[in-house]
């Protein structure tokens, strides 16, 4: 199914693009766990329109210390805060719907009740979540007439973003014998301004891209 877009936010009239948050997490995952479940979130990048900033662009990224609760938690009641500071009517990422959103929303109900972080839940719960997963997809569709989901790395490189000022990182977790999951968590442990750099790729340029498909 292809859509237009640019029509859907055109006609959403109270939307306001300039509060387009980009998030992602990083994550620890073993041979053992079974997909959303058992994954330990280190790292949580958020990309957001401020004027004055390079590109337009700010990122603010939260790393865990350490591979406990404790951790995991006071990333998340960041994230909470960030959330209700920046106050977000569009929320993108690149296949967030299908892992991060479903991962934070897990999470959230190992908090007691009377700790939840419900700034976060208002948020997922009331800002549009658009994946530019698809949204890519559509776009590239129109150059090509080829219509197929990409992995991030492929889409950063792709001759019809190659003029953006992206920082296109993904090759940071391209360690020679090891895995991806086996890197992150070797640039989280071992090379902490690798890692940041990596975290703060992503978001930065799925909103830029975001930022060249809707003008």
């Amino acid at each position: 199914m292809v859509r237009d877009y640019y029509e859907i936010i055109k006609n959403r009239q109270k939307i306001d693009y300039r509060r387009t948050l980009a998030i992602d997490l990083e994550t620890l995952v073993t041979k053992n766990n079974s997909f959303l479940s058992g994954e330990r979130i280190i790292a949580a990048s958020l990309s957001y329109f401020r004027d004055g900033e390079k590109n337009g662009i700010r990122t603010d990224v939260k790393v865990a210390e350490t591979d406990t609760d404790k951790d995991e938690f006071s990333l998340i009641n960041w994230i909470d805060s960030r959330f209700k500071e920046i106050d977000p009517e569009i929320i993108i990422g690149y296949n967030h719907t299908g892992y991060d959103i479903p991962l934070l929303q897990g999470k959230v109900r190992l908090f007691g009740y009377g700790n939840r972080p419900r700034n976060l839940l208002f948020y997922l719960g009331t800002a549009w979540c658009l994946d530019m997963m698809y949204v890519i997809a559509d776009d590239l569709w129109k150059l090509s007439g080829d219509y197929f989901i990409r992995k991030l790395d492929d889409v950063v490189v792709h001759e019809r973003y190659s003029a953006l000022p992206l920082k296109r990182v993904k090759n940071l977790v391209k360690l020679e014998g090891i895995s991806k999951g086996d890197a992150i968590k070797h640039l989280w442990e071992k090379e902490r301004e690798k890692f940041l750099a990596y975290c703060e790729g992503d978001t930065h340029d799925i909103l830029l891209i975001f930022k060249e498909i809707f003008g």
